[in-house]
């Protein structure tokens, strides 16, 4: 028999802009714009919450500057949050959730953008409409790409570091042993002066 699937009821606990930033001396091809997303997606099961911090940039594509940026975060309740959690320890979203609240995190990142551009030279510069679904499973898939290739480097530096200390230790070592033999040398050369 297939397990029921919890209801997912959630609500909007706390909507932040964490800054923006515009470049208002450079004049930039709007039509030959680059626009970039960033994700971070952190979720705490014992206290019921969601965040989503979102970032856009906007690029000038032949210099490269960014011209505009923003990041605003947004965080969830979850109701019954512990009731998602299976028996191995693991959060079991429900099919979509996470999509979805991406959709409302993107949504707000859109309106305090076209808040915070009114008056500036780049009011209609818009973040546009996005199908939340594909950015959001793009940007989850660069993150755990990030994730493991930062786990990777993180394990090969401790081998290095690792392999540094011994290094250290027979580094010591040696300088131990040359300056016992100075040690000695002067102790015989102090011992045929007398």
């Amino acid at each position: 028999m297939e397990k029921e699937e919890q209801p997912f009821f959630y609500g909007i606990l706390r909507i932040l802009d964490c800054g923006f930033m515009i470049e208002e001396g450079i004049e930039p091809d709007i039509a030959g714009m680059k626009i970039g997303y960033g994700m971070n997606f952190l979720f705490d099961v014992d206290n019921n919450w969601i965040d989503y911090l979102l970032r856009v940039d906007f690029r000038d594509e032949k210099t490269g500057i960014t011209f505009v940026s923003g990041t605003v975060k947004t965080t969830f309740s979850i109701k019954d949050f512990k009731n998602f959690v299976d028996e191995n320890n693991k959060v079991q979203f429900p099919s979509g959730s996470l999509e979805t609240l991406f959709g409302i995190a993107f949504g707000h990142l859109r309106a305090i953008l076209a808040k915070n551009l009114g008056g500036t030279k780049y009011a209609d510069v818009y973040v546009p409409v996005i199908n939340a679904d594909v950015v959001f499973n793009d940007l989850l898939q660069l993150n755990i790409e990030r994730i493991k290739q930062a786990q990777a480097e993180t394990s090969v530096k401790t081998m290095k570091k690792k392999s540094l200390k011994q290094e250290d230790k027979q580094g010591h070592l040696n300088i131990q042993l040359v300056a016992e033999e100075t040690k000695k040398g002067k102790n015989r050369k102090a011992a045929t002066k007398r």
